[in-house]
């Protein structure tokens, strides 16, 4: 059996652009990632909000007592 020029060449042109494809990704997985801006925030402040007091009752005055034990 024998290959058809055609078909070969259309092979070819398949696998050159399955090897491009894979430099465009391996070049876009070995670059960095463009710094994204970072929003400003007051100094001292965290980034997980501000801290809001348990209501009363539910502090756990039973679990206290026992780490106290």
């Amino acid at each position: 059996m024998s290959t058809s020029e055609r078909s070969f060449n259309q092979v070819k042109a398949i696998l050159r652009k399955l090897d491009r494809s894979i430099s465009e990704a391996r070049e876009r997985r070995t670059q960095a990632p463009p710094a994204a801006p970072t929003p400003a925030r007051p100094p001292g402040a965290s980034g997980y909000g501000r801290a809001t007091p348990l209501p009363p009752g539910r502090t756990g005055g039973s679990s206290l007592q026992r780490w106290d034990n």
